[in-house]
């Protein structure tokens, strides 16, 4: 979604050319609002963190709030825990931020506004004891949050995460233009290809050197052609075996009988002959 900021300046464009001034002016105080960023990852984060290292909760919350209501509700159900680990790797860096910086009371308030909705989780209950020890960076609990590799790792997880978000979330038809400008283009260029082809074609003759251009066909008439193609080797293959069985009853050299139909036959013969009958009775 690297191309939103082009499109808003397209939209933009086409409404101020139309003349309507006053959707300009609220799609301009939306455009100053927009969480999302124009889908922008590394914008989206750089608010995150602004709002972390100017401890400004509120907006932290609101922040995350309108991205969870907007994109990661929408997400399949397999999504929500990892969603919410990231959350409150978030929270916690708000307040290793507060701890480093000395800000003691942006600790004490973050609790008192987040303990109805974080007193529940598992993942909160050793927290509580957050604002009243000291030394926060050597205590087990909270070492781990307080290095350089957890920060970093927290802030590439972030990234991966939206990233993946934005690439495969449902987008509006209006934001494909440029995809699908891309493959006209190319289709363009193909045909106007084939046509010098086939005018150097008509212009030489049959018996111009030019080299015939080779127009593959659609994978699924290649199927096609293919399974007809099979079905008919099949069905030669069945008459030719039909055949030569008939063949072969008709000659008695049946692979199994014809020793047996043979010694009786000569056996009938020999019978015959001994008898002075004649050997007419074989006919039908």
């Amino acid at each position: 979604m690297a191309h939103a900021h082009f499109i808003d300046e397209l939209i933009r464009e086409y409404l101020v050319f139309r003349g309507f001034a006053s959707t300009v002016k609220a799609f301009d105080s939306d455009l100053k609002g927009d969480k999302e960023k124009s889908f922008r990852v590394d914008k989206i984060i750089e608010q995150l963190m602004h709002f972390v290292t100017n401890y400004d909760l509120n907006s932290l919350r609101e922040l995350w709030g309108h991205l969870d209501s907007h994109m990661f509700t929408k997400l399949e159900s397999h999504f929500i825990p990892g969603v919410k680990k990231l959350e409150n790797a978030v929270l916690k860096l708000y307040l290793v931020n507060c701890v480093i910086n000395n800000k003691t009371e942006k600790v004490m308030e973050f609790f008192l506004k987040m303990a109805p909705e974080l007193q529940n989780q598992n993942e909160w209950k050793d927290w509580f004891v957050f604002p009243y020890i000291k030394n926060h960076e050597e205590n087990p609990a909270f070492a781990l949050h307080f290095t350089k590799q957890w920060q970093d790792t927290l802030l590439v997880s972030l990234h991966n995460f939206f990233a993946s978000i934005f690439q495969y979330m449902p987008t509006p038809t209006l934001m494909h233009f440029e995809e699908d400008a891309v493959k006209i283009d190319k289709l363009e260029q193909r045909n106007e290809s084939l046509r010098n082809r086939l005018a150097l074609l008509i212009d030489k003759g049959p018996d111009s050197n030019v080299t015939p251009c080779q127009v593959e066909p659609p994978p699924h008439l290649l199927d096609d052609f293919y399974i007809i193609a099979q079905e008919n080797n099949i069905a030669d293959s069945q008459a030719k075996s039909l055949k030569n069985l008939i063949r072969n009853m008709g000659t008695g050299s049946s692979p199994v009988l014809g020793r047996k139909e043979n010694s009786g036959a000569k056996k009938k013969v020999n019978s015959g002959a001994r008898s002075g009958k004649s050997s007419h009775f074989y006919d039908v």
